[in-house]
């Protein structure tokens, strides 16, 4: 299959076995060969195809997928960005209304306080259209096990019946299961999806696909 990835206009040519799984870094059963990212090569070269850029839905505001994200130093806003780029996705940042510190140290001090209290702290961000969405990547660092608060704020100001919520998080060493079930429980009548923990922004693109 040919697939222009980021929307750029130009197209990568990837195998996909019957039951849609694709292969990589490996000679596919009709001769080609495929780098690690999956993609066919020849000589070392990448081989692409020139196609036809759709008009932009995140654009066009007609968008039926978006992207929300909680980021405090910034990492988990590259990823989202990431995401928001091969989709086409439109595109918000939660933020809490009161803005963590600076400090490392006191910005944990508070997320562990309001982690205890099961807090909802405020957020400055509203989605007015968010009906229109079919499905929502929402993103998060991972705080002290879980998403952090403004982010559970966020999703229970809205009606999730019939979506598709696809969590995403960053983190240093903890995973992103124990964050699901209150990710689950704050977007009732969603599928919420198992969610990824992003280690580095090269494996997104293979997620997604």
């Amino acid at each position: 299959q040919w697939i222009d990835g980021n929307q750029d206009g130009t197209a990568e040519c990837y195998y996909f076995d019957s039951e849609g799984w694709m292969a990589a870094d490996t000679r596919t059963p009709d001769g080609y060969q495929v780098n690690s990212d999956g993609a066919w090569v020849e000589n070392g070269l990448v081989m692409t195809q020139a196609v036809s850029l759709p008009e932009s839905a995140a654009n066009t505001g007609e968008s039926s997928v978006l992207v929300a994200y909680f980021s405090r130093t910034g990492t988990t806003e590259e990823a989202a960005r990431r995401i928001q780029e091969l989709t086409g996705a439109d595109f918000i940042e939660i933020e809490a209304a009161d803005p963590y510190p600076s400090s490392y140290s006191a910005a944990l001090s508070r997320a562990q306080r309001e982690l205890n209290q099961d807090t909802r702290p405020a957020v400055a961000t509203t989605v007015e259209n968010m009906a229109q969405y079919d499905v929502v990547y929402i993103g998060y660092p991972i705080w002290c096990g879980y998403a952090p608060r403004p982010v559970l704020t966020f999703l229970e100001a809205y009606d999730w019946s019939g979506k598709t919520v696809v969590p995403f998080c960053t983190s240093g060493s903890s995973g992103i299961s124990l964050s699901l079930g209150e990710i689950r429980e704050s977007c009732p009548g969603a599928d919420v999806t198992e969610g990824r923990r992003v280690n580095d922004i090269s494996s997104i693109e293979p997620w997604l696909r």
